[in-house]
């Protein structure tokens, strides 16, 4: 093999390494982590779709991530109960109760089901990976595009979620996917190109509702790359041929059920549903599917109400304009936030500056990523983690890449050694906390021993922790406990023997969600949930626990809990 033939092809081999080692640590955190709260609703939907056909379980997001998780399980055999039972409940809710239809139709082979569908989410991320590194690479150079896809690939928060069996990954991969092949379409327009774009697109909007900031990225995509009048005008006619034709098949994938039914006819729940169906004349054909339509209904109706956002110690209902920039700060590897500032720099100065000319290309895909987080940071109505942002990652690690371009950073060994070297901490920081990444704090905010004050819910405590409390448990000889669980699944499912909290057990086991006060639905018994809240969770906060299990799960002797208790209502009074 001559020497050009190997400086064309290892930076191939090189992100086939990262890959690899991308998809091996999501299969171990896969198995090393217990359901997360969302996750056996996903799972549980995703196979009454293919064994009933009913579309209407978890309908608050639209169903080809939850049909694609479950198809492992059901091939391995799941039980699926019928949804009748589930009908008696609000469309915004029937999920959580067939969920524990389900877990319980299945429960000593639930977590061998679980596990099948997460392994089934990790092609998702690798191929969001490989789209990096394409894209990097087409930019800046392959040396660029292995490190941007290393990037993503040694991240904490995608390897907390590349292998969950939720819509995160596979939305990111998605909106991904649909803008680089309209990237490519609107470099060098072809009609191979326009429908390899219509099919990402159409797969974006099966994903999740957020897909429709997909129209502006496009849009921003377009505009810088169009060389003229009549080049912008051939790209808009593109793009608005694309939204008919994705609308189109959308409507055919659902059969046409529903579609083009009078505005009037709709009873909508959602305050915004509601005032857009009171401004619009009630004639108006619907040109959506009716169950995609009362889906987006029944999320905003789910989440008007606002949900408890937790931030630094602090609760709140709804929503603060600096939840996400904070969170960030401590949830990305502090070499990932030196390298982010070093690019943003490098996009303003020197020569690879932004608005040099032959940047156009850059410019498209940097607006991009843009508007998709401008428009989670201020359109969203929950602040329950980052992983609302996972779809801007991709495009964040590509814009870091660039200080791997000659052109843009020269040749200097400083600069080499220091970016390598940043690149090599990044590595780093996600080994630290493996394969724990929902729990991952960076080192400069406290690491994952302080991140409970810091953060909870998806960002930290998302149920994952009833392995590691297994095995503390046997390895300490504790046969049951009393347990304060934030999670939806019987922790008995993973081997965790356990009573609610009223029960009199020796040690108490309370996840990091409920120390921090916030209130939610609890395991109280088969197929039996209750909202629950610590009332004298400052108390507790004081009190040194006698473990801490998976940074999310604390122990405590029952005394101690008891303590706690008596002097919260003595702080309290008559």
């Amino acid at each position: 093999m001559s020497p050009l033939t190997k400086k064309v092809h290892w930076p191939a081999a090189l992100c086939a390494l990262v890959l690899g080692m991308h998809a091996l640590l999501l299969g171990w955190s896969a198995a090393a982590n217990s359901a997360t709260f969302d996750e056996p609703a996903h799972l549980a939907a995703g196979t009454a779709y293919w064994r009933h056909g009913d579309f209407s379980i978890y309908s608050l997001s639209p169903p080809l991530l939850r049909l694609w998780a479950a198809l492992p399980a059901v091939l391995a055999g799941a039980a699926s109960p019928g949804t009748a039972d589930a009908w008696q409940h609000s469309l915004a809710n029937r999920h959580w109760y067939y969920a524990d239809q389900f877990v319980y139709a299945n429960f000593a082979r639930f977590p061998l089901l679980l596990l099948l569908a997460r392994w089934g989410m990790i092609p998702l991320s690798c191929f969001t990976a490989w789209i990096t590194y394409r894209w990097a690479g087409a930019l800046y150079g392959r040396g660029s595009g292995v490190v941007a896809a290393a990037l993503y690939c040694f991240n904490p928060d995608v390897l907390a979620h590349g292998s969950l069996a939720t819509t995160d990954i596979g939305t990111a991969a998605a909106i991904l996917a649909a803008c680089w092949l309209w990237w490519r379409f609107c470099l060098s327009p072809s009609a191979g190109k326009w429908i390899l774009a219509l099919v990402a697109v159409t797969a974006a909007h099966l994903c999740k509702f957020t897909a429709v900031l997909l129209w502006p990225m496009m849009l921003a995509i377009a505009l810088p790359i169009a060389s003229g009048l009549p080049g912008f005008r051939k790209l808009m006619l593109a793009w608005i041929g694309l939204g008919a034709a994705m609308v189109l098949v959308l409507n055919a994938l659902y059969g046409f059920a529903g579609t083009g039914q009078a505005l009037g006819h709709f009873q909508f729940a959602s305050a915004m549903m509601t005032h857009l169906q009171s401004r619009l004349p009630a004639r108006l054909p619907v040109l959506m599917p009716r169950l995609l339509v009362l889906g987006l209904d029944a999320q905003k109706s789910d989440t008007q109400s606002g949900y408890q956002g937790f931030l630094f110690g602090q609760m709140y209902s709804g929503v603060q304009w600096y939840y996400y920039p904070a969170a960030l700060l401590c949830k990305l590897p502090v070499s990932v936030l030196v390298l982010g500032v070093a690019a943003a720099i490098s996009l303003l100065r020197g020569p690879g500056r932004l608005w040099t000319q032959g940047r156009r290309a850059e410019r498209a895909m940097l607006e991009a990523g843009l508007i998709y987080a401008c428009g989670v940071l201020f359109l969203s109505d929950l602040n329950i983690g980052v992983r609302y942002l996972l779809p801007a990652f991709p495009f964040a690690m590509i814009v870091i890449s660039r200080l791997w371009e000659r052109a843009i950073t020269g040749s200097g060994g400083a600069l080499r050694w220091g970016r390598n070297g940043l690149l090599a901490l990044a590595v780093l920081e996600a080994m630290w906390v493996c394969p724990r990444f929902l729990s991952f704090i960076n080192f400069a905010a406290g690491g994952p021993g302080s991140g409970w004050h810091l953060l909870t819910d998806s960002d930290f405590d998302w149920g994952q922790g009833l392995i590691d409390l297994r095995k503390w448990m046997q390895r300490n000889s504790v046969p049951s406990v009393t347990l304060w669980y934030f999670g939806l699944v019987d922790p008995a499912v993973y081997g965790v023997q356990s009573k609610p909290i009223i029960d009199d057990e020796q040690l108490v086991g309370i996840s990091s969600y409920y120390l921090n006060g916030l209130e939610n639905r609890m395991v109280t018994g088969a197929q039996q949930r209750a909202y629950i809240q610590l009332n004298y969770y400052r108390s507790l906060q004081a009190q040194r626990p006698l473990a801490v299990v998976g940074n999310t799960i604390f122990i405590y002797p029952r005394r101690v809990v008891e303590l706690a208790a008596a002097q919260a209502k003595l702080a309290a009074g008559p």
